[in-house]
């Protein structure tokens, strides 16, 4: 789906205040703008507490190397031999720029330091990852030509960075083909893949990383996860090669940030969750087919992976994105795409609540 707009969407719509609504309870609003990866601690399937003492039986590998620890969860489960952990976003794509160019320099190739950042012909902003900007070796291209990506790598080239679903303007699966064209020209030519899964990544795709579904593996990968009771946490999974560029461990990540994060991985890694996960997309995916079907008048198209799913306005979503919030449901405005991104602990009512909002508020404006 090719969509544009020009501002940046890397942030839910945190400003929406839900107000009381005809479906949706007022204290107990549904946000599907994918802030959370989880419901509150009150709602169904929701994540273990966050707030046990650390010297409690479930908390003692965090008790004994609490980062270490949560990394020794993240490297089975991913392609890398090696994770880092951060406080925020902004760190971890700074240390995987810094990491990628110590990497060339250690192999005699001091000259690559520049990096191609794939964003898409949709685009327009063509907004840096956070931390990013600033850096004049960084080059963006609105394109996923083979040919044209090939022609930006010169000798300078360190890496090239792409997400594998694209919500910065619109909504977009890369195909599988992209990826392994980019894949290719990375082997080809010696440089570093990396993987922006800071939406699409923690089991939102319907599998724990988007690029899964592809079966195509970076080199590096940026994650993050930011709960609401809890301080952000980023992490980069790297390869042992890549790892040679690294300097010293993980920074310095706050407590609490760590606790959630081993809360997330042990949800992630229950036996029938990911399978819970994946119906639950399926299901949400059927219901909202059989929504753009009933309501032809205020769709345009339906496209989504799992979890992620987007609905296309023949203009621009924030209207509709408000009066759903009016009614207690938080969505996400994409330009003219609404964005549904519910939490990993969605359930079928949950669904059917949302739809039903979405439902109303398109009836509503069909009269």
């Amino acid at each position: 789906m090719s969509v544009t707009f020009t501002e940046s969407t890397r942030e839910p719509n945190r400003h929406i205040q839900p107000a009381v609504g005809d479906t949706v309870d007022a204290g107990a609003p549904l946000d599907f703008s994918g802030a959370s990866l989880f419901f509150p601690e009150n709602s169904t399937g929701s994540t273990p507490r966050m707030d046990a003492p650390m010297d409690s039986p479930q908390s003692a590998p965090e008790a004994a190397a609490p980062s270490d620890a949560l990394c020794a969860k993240i490297s089975p489960v991913s392609f890398g031999d090696r994770v880092l952990l951060f406080p925020t976003e902004p760190d971890a794509w700074r240390s995987a720029v810094a990491m990628v160019r110590r990497y060339h320099a250690l192999v005699g190739r001091p000259k690559r330091r520049r990096f191609i950042i794939c964003v898409g012909p949709a685009d327009g902003t063509a907004s840096l990852p956070p931390g990013l900007e600033g850096d004049d070796e960084i080059v963006i291209l609105r394109t996923d030509d083979h040919a044209a990506v090939q022609a930006e790598v010169d000798v300078r080239t360190a890496g090239i960075l792409i997400a594998p679903v694209r919500t910065r303007a619109g909504f977009e699966v890369v195909p599988g083909s992209v990826l392994a064209r980019l894949r290719e020209t990375a082997d080809e030519y010696g440089l570093m893949l990396g993987f922006d899964e800071t939406i699409c990544g923690l089991g939102r795709s319907g599998m724990l990383w988007a690029h899964e579904w592809t079966g195509v593996t970076p080199d590096l990968m940026v994650a993050s996860h930011a709960p609401a009771d809890a301080p952000p946490l980023a992490a980069l999974v790297v390869t042992q090669r890549l790892a040679r560029g690294a300097l010293g461990g993980s920074a310095l990540v706050q407590a609490a940030a760590l606790l959630a994060g081993h809360a997330l991985f042990d949800a992630l890694s229950t036996p029938g969750f990911q399978e819970r996960v994946q119906n639950r997309s399926w299901y949400l995916e059927d219901q909202l087919s059989a929504l753009f079907y009933r309501r032809r008048a205020a769709f345009t198209a339906l496209d989504g992976l799992g979890l992620m799913q987007a609905l296309t306005l023949a203009g621009d979503a924030e209207p509709l994105c408000a009066k759903l919030a009016e009614h207690g449901l938080l969505t996400r405005a994409m330009g003219p795409v609404l964005g549904l991104f519910p939490p990993l602990t969605v359930a079928e009512s949950d669904v059917d609540a949302a739809i039903s909002v979405i439902d109303m508020v398109c009836a509503r404006e069909e009269r």
